[in-house]
C-alpha cells in the first residue's frame, strides 16, 4: 500500500510538472510584451541561419546567436528556459540606400555615359591631335624664277592641289615645265605626279632628241651636198608634242604599280626654243592672257559632258550618266574623263593627254594655269581681267602674287568651296 501511494504521488507530481512546463511555453507567447515571430520578407531574410531567443521566466529575451549558447540552452538543467526559434528581421533600409538602388537598377538600362575630355591647350597653330603647323597651312604664296603661285585650301580635310616646275639651261636654248595638279581621293597621286612628271617630260625630250640626231646622221650622209638633210619644223614639233604624251602614260603607268587608290588632274606648259607647248588630262586648264587683254584657252576640259568623250567611253564598253545636280560622271562615280591613276576605272579613264602649241610672240603676255576650284566659278576672261588690272609691281603684274591671291579671293567669294591653286607664268623672259 504505502509503495503504491508513493507511484500515485510520483505521477503527480510529474505530471504537474509538465503542466507548469507547458503553462511557461505559452505564456511568452500570448504576452503583448513578447517578441512576435513575424515573418520577414524573402528580399530581406538573411544568408544565415535565424538565431534562437532564450527565454527566462523571470527575465527578459536575450538573443543567442552562438551555436554553442543555444546548445547550451537546450541543455541546461539550472534553471527552467523556454527556448523559442524567433526568425531574425533587419532592420528598415534609409530612404537614401533605398533612392540609391533605384538609381542603380535604372542604370542598368542604359549605356555607360561617355567621358568627353576637355580641349587640350596647344600653342598657336598646332593640331592638338599631332598635326604640325605645315600641315595646317590653308593658303600657300610662292614667288619663284620667272612665276608666282597662290594655294588655298578649301574644306575637305587635306589639301589635294599641287604644282611642279623643271627649269633646265642647254647653252642658248632654254627649258621650262610647269604644271597644276588637282587630286581626288586622298593626296597620294597628286604627290607622284608633282614629283615624276616634269622629270619624265625631260627625260622624253632628251631621248627624243637623241633619236631624232641617230636618224639625221645616216640622212645627211646618203644625201648630196646640194641637197641637205633636214628635219622640219613641224616634224620637230610632232616630236616634242609625242614626248609629253610619252611622259604622261609613263608617269600614270609608275603610278599604278604603286597599288594606291585616288588620281589627278594636271594642267602643265612647257617653253621650249619659243615655242608653248600645252598638255591637260582632267579639268585643269591654261589660259593665255595678251598685251590687249584678250584671253585665250589653250585647254578644253575633260568631262563626260563633252560629246566626243562620251563616245569614247561608251565604245569602250562604259557609260556616262548626269545626276539631279546635272554633273556628269562616268561609270556614276567620276566627275572627269581623263586623269592620272584611278585604277578601279582604268579601262574608261585615260592618261592621254591632249596637246597644243603655239609660237610665243610680243603679245603673249602671261599664262593663267589653276585647278577646277578657281574655273568653277571664274570664266578665263574674268581671270586675265584681274591680273591686268592689278597695279604693276615691282616685277611687273604678270608675276605678281597679289594677282593669284586676288584670283583665289574672287572664286571664294562667288562661293567656291574646293582647293584653288593659281599659277601665272611670264611668257615675256622667253621672248
Amino acid at each position: 500500500m504505502l509503495h503504491g501511494a508513493r507511484f500515485l504521488c510520483s505521477a503527480v507530481a510529474r505530471l504537474a510538472h509538465a503542466l507548469i512546463r507547458s503553462i511557461l511555453l505559452l505564456m511568452p507567447l500570448c504576452s503583448p510584451t513578447s517578441t512576435s515571430a513575424i515573418p520577414a520578407p524573402t528580399w530581406q531574410q538573411p544568408a544565415r541561419a535565424a538565431p534562437y531567443m532564450k527565454v527566462h521566466p523571470a527575465g527578459p529575451l536575450m538573443a543567442l546567436d552562438d551555436p554553442k549558447d543555444q546548445l547550451t540552452a537546450l541543455s541546461s538543467s539550472a534553471q527552467p528556459a523556454v527556448v523559442v526559434v524567433v526568425p531574425a528581421l533587419k532592420h528598415q533600409q534609409p530612404a537614401e540606400r533605398v533612392a540609391e538602388t533605384k538609381t542603380a537598377k535604372a542604370a542598368r538600362g542604359r549605356p555607360t555615359r561617355l567621358a568627353i575630355p576637355p580641349p587640350l591647350p596647344c600653342a598657336p597653330g598646332v593640331d592638338p591631335f599631332g598635326a604640325v603647323e605645315a600641315e595646317l597651312a590653308t593658303e600657300l604664296e610662292v614667288q619663284g624664277e620667272g612665276f608666282c603661285l597662290a594655294s588655298r585650301r578649301g574644306v575637305r580635310h587635306a589639301m589635294e592641289d599641287g604644282y611642279g616646275v623643271v627649269i633646265t639651261d642647254h647653252g642658248a636654248s632654254q627649258l621650262a615645265f610647269y604644271g597644276v595638279y588637282d587630286g581626288h581621293g586622298g593626296r597620294a597621286a597628286v604627290d607622284f605626279v608633282a614629283d615624276k612628271l616634269g622629270k619624265n617630260v625631260v627625260a622624253a625630250l632628251a631621248a627624243a632628241a637623241t633619236v631624232t640626231s641617230q636618224h639625221q646622221r645616216p640622212e645627211a650622209a646618203s644625201s648630196s651636198t646640194t641637197q641637205p638633210a633636214k628635219t622640219s619644223g613641224d616634224e620637230q614639233v610632232d616630236a616634242v608634242a609625242a614626248a609629253i604624251r610619252a611622259a604622261y602614260l609613263t608617269t600614270d603607268r609608275e603610278f599604278l604599280t604603286q597599288g594606291v587608290r585616288g588620281g589627278a588632274c594636271a594642267a602643265t606648259a612647257l617653253v621650249k626654243d619659243g615655242e608653248l607647248f600645252v598638255a591637260n588630262v582632267g579639268d585643269c586648264r591654261a589660259v593665255l592672257g595678251s598685251h590687249s587683254g584678250i584671253a585665250t584657252a589653250l585647254t578644253s576640259d575633260h568631262t563626260a559632258a563633252r560629246e566626243d568623250e562620251r563616245r569614247r567611253i561608251e565604245s569602250s564598253g562604259g557609260y556616262v550618266s548626269c545626276g539631279s545636280s546635272g554633273v556628269w560622271r562616268v561609270q556614276d562615280c567620276l566627275a572627269v574623263s581623263r586623269a592620272f591613276g584611278d585604277a578601279s576605272m582604268k579601262a574608261w579613264v585615260t592618261c592621254e593627254p591632249e596637246v597644243s602649241r603655239r609660237r610665243l610672240t610680243p603679245d603673249c603676255r602671261f599664262l593663267v594655269v589653276a585647278s577646277d576650284g578657281l574655273w568653277n566659278k571664274v570664266s578665263c576672261q574674268e581671270a586675265v581681267d584681274v591680273v591686268v588690272s592689278a597695279p604693276p609691281g615691282g616685277a611687273g603684274a604678270s608675276s605678281s602674287v597679289e594677282s593669284c591671291k586676288d584670283l583665289v579671293a574672287l572664286a571664294r567669294k562667288r562661293g567656291s568651296r574646293d582647293d584653288i591653286t593659281v599659277m601665272l607664268v611670264d611668257l615675256q623672259r622667253f621672248i
